[in-house]
């Protein structure tokens, strides 16, 4: 039926009301009121209304405005005959519709609905209408079935023949419904009351009974175009209970008179908001696995799976019953500033118990495997028995994070070598999470795999203070969760002797494990490796001069290796003041310590001496294996040679 509908601009302030009703419109929760029998109205004295019944703006106290088509254009209402009376068209069999084209007089433009309390706690109606002619007599009636329409008529949007074939708006009708008349004839303020008691179909119509100014008011607009009226419905309607009551099908219509054969004229067939006089409210907090409030900066990821709750206080307002329904938890995980407005994971529902509200309700316990942000959503069931609506809870304060770890990294460095060996790390790794499971959220505590990520080694120095150069960095090193894990082969060979320091450095494995990177400064003696080389040893021995030979020893370090040169000088000095050696040669050294090597071999000889003096040896060694160091040269094996007239050698 969105086709039939039309606005009116003709008026003057015609869209500043409709902007404010627009406005009030989503207000109106879906409200609960009783389905007992109605009791008659009582004369008590009743308060000011809640609403602004001045007639200057009518429709402006509405949670709900229902358009009508306006102006002499065909719309759907009731056929008249004698099945479709007030009293009876309820048991009318269809088709009860058809196109009909009301005059000004009796035809609606809008009608207006709201509820509200006032200071006594008592529940008022708030009803307005708007009409295309300001003239004319009839009855204004506004009706109210606790029943929503019968299911072939919807929510009165489908087709014109869809509802004509289909659609009696009023067969819907029970025991403790009711109608308020307003009659118009001669501007009377006048509101009439009548309930349906009995079985349905078997109903019977009350008669009408006047409603006085206690607990009723109403009011036209300056130039009659306009009407809006309040009644009390805790006094009149509900007799004097605060017992939760619903309609869900309210119907504007007017009508002839006020008597049970009275036509329907226009009708105004609109979806509404339930009316009624209790609202429930739903208030949720996230909680730990024990049922703590979540703090501000949030909860850890811990080992990579955490418990959580959520905690939902459900309340009612505007009356009295005994808690009954459920909340649904839904958990979601979802970036700011998103909510758990929709979806999430099912996380199950809680009872309401108790004898009254309001009643708390604890969550299933669900379970989070991933560091993030994290939104839950409470939505309690409402309670149809007794006429409560739903409520649900998804703002922002439902939210919680869950925050990654930083593990704990601990190294120890291998022993100290000497230079032309390896060196070598371990690192032990400790506190990590575990991955995001799949699904992130579940509800049995099942975690992901072990942490991964990587470590990788890196090697400073040589430098007695700060870190130095860096001289290494290894391979990453693949990591499974805690565990000690060491620096790869092929081990590094540092080429310089003297203190280093080794760094590790984990990857991390977001979202749950941060990264870390240990001994960063080079302060933790636990990563010192002093690399050093030994000192060599030699002794010389002549055997007749001018031959030398020369013994090389090392403590440590391996295979001696390298060569010993010597010279041999006609000087007690080794040539002090500068001369030339008369005899140079070098001799190759390797193998396990000690070595002794010759200056002469068969291949070799030093030149025949032929002068008397005094003759030196000057002897090196020159090592090649990085370990081991070098000798320098020195002055050894000092020998007084005198030669005969036949050339001969003879020694002291």
């Amino acid at each position: 039926m969105t086709a039939r509908i039309t606005r009116s601009s003709r008026r003057p302030g015609a869209n500043y009301r409709r902007s404010l009703r627009g406005k009030l419109l989503a207000v109106l929760a879906a409200i609960a009121l009783p389905l007992a029998v109605l009791a008659a109205p009582a004369a008590l004295a009743g308060t000011v209304p809640p609403f602004s019944i001045n007639g200057t703006v009518p429709g402006a106290d509405a949670d709900q405005t229902l358009d009508d088509p306006e102006g002499n254009v065909k719309e759907l209402g009731p056929l008249n005959s004698n099945t479709t009376k007030i009293g009876v068209i309820h048991k009318d069999a269809v088709p009860t519709l058809g196109l009909t084209n009301p005059n000004g007089q009796v035809d609606l433009r809008q009608a207006f609905l709201g509820t509200a309390s006032d200071t006594d706690g008592d529940d008022w109606l708030y009803f307005a209408w708007e009409r295309d002619s300001n003239t004319g007599s009839g009855f204004i009636a506004f009706e109210f079935m606790q029943d929503p329409p019968p299911a072939a008529c919807g929510d009165y949007t489908a087709s014109n023949d869809s509802l004509i074939a289909g659609c009696n708006p009023w067969a819907n009708r029970q025991a403790g419904d009711f109608m308020i008349l307003w009659d118009q004839q001669g501007g009377s303020k006048d509101l009439f009351l009548r309930t349906w008691s009995g079985t349905a179909p078997n109903l019977t119509l009350s008669a009408p009974t006047l409603l006085n100014a206690n607990v009723s008011a109403a009011e036209y607009s300056a130039d009659g175009f306009f009407g809006e009226a309040a009644l009390n419905l805790t006094d009149t309607v509900f007799g004097g209970s605060n017992a939760c009551r619903s309609f869900a099908n309210v119907i504007p219509s007017t009508v002839t008179g006020n008597s049970d054969s009275a036509d329907y004229k226009d009708t105004v067939l609109q979806p509404v908001t339930p009316i009624g006089n209790c609202t429930s409210t739903t208030v949720t907090t996230p909680k730990d696995g024990a049922g703590a409030s979540i703090p501000a900066g949030g909860l850890s990821i811990g080992t990579g799976v955490v418990a959580v709750k959520d905690s939902a206080v459900v309340d009612i307002q505007g009356g009295t019953a005994t808690p009954a329904g459920s909340v649904a938890f839904f958990l979601c995980k979802v970036d700011s500033p998103g909510l758990c407005d929709t979806g999430g994971t099912s996380v199950g529902s809680t009872n309401l118990t108790g004898a009254s509200y309001p009643v708390t309700v604890v969550s299933p316990t669900a379970h989070v495997t991933s560091a993030g942000r994290y939104c839950w959503r409470g939505v309690f069931s409402g309670d149809p028995a007794n006429n409560i609506s739903g409520s649900s809870d998804s703002s922002a304060t439902e939210c919680f994070t869950v925050n990654p770890v930083t593990p704990t990294l601990s190294t120890t460095a291998g022993d100290d070598v000497l230079l032309g060996n390896a060196v070598t790390d371990s690192a032990t790794l400790g506190g990590t999470a575990t991955q995001p499971a799949n699904p992130v959220i579940n509800l049995t505590g099942t975690a992901g795999a072990a942490a991964g990520g990587t470590i990788t080694f890196k090697l400073f120095g040589p430098s007695d203070t700060g870190c130095g150069t860096l001289v290494y960095t290894s391979g990453p090193v693949d990591v499974s969760g805690n565990g000690t894990y060491n620096s790869p082969n092929p081990q590094f060979v540092p080429a310089d002797p003297g203190n280093y320091h080794w760094v590790a450095v984990y990857s991390g494995n977001l979202p749950n494990t941060n990264g870390l990177t240990h001994n960063g400064a080079c302060t933790d003696t636990n990563e010192d490796v002093t690399v050093t080389t030994v000192p060599s040893s030699m002794t010389t021995a002549q055997s007749w001069v001018p031959r030398d030979s020369a013994t090389i020893s090392a403590s440590a370090g391996g295979a001696l290796a390298g060569t010993v040169s010597f010279a041999l000088y006609a000087s007690s000095d080794c040539a002090v003041g500068g001369d030339s050696p008369i005899y140079t040669t070098t001799r190759p050294v390797s193998g396990a310590s000690p070595q002794t090597v010759r200056t002469v071999d068969s291949a070799t000889q030093p030149a025949a001496q032929t002068a008397s003096g005094s003759y030196s040896w000057s002897v090196a060694y020159d090592s090649t294996n990085n370990a081991q160091r070098d000798i320098p040269a020195s002055c050894h094996e000092t020998s007084a040679l005198t030669i005969s007239n036949g050339g001969t050698v003879s020694s002291p």
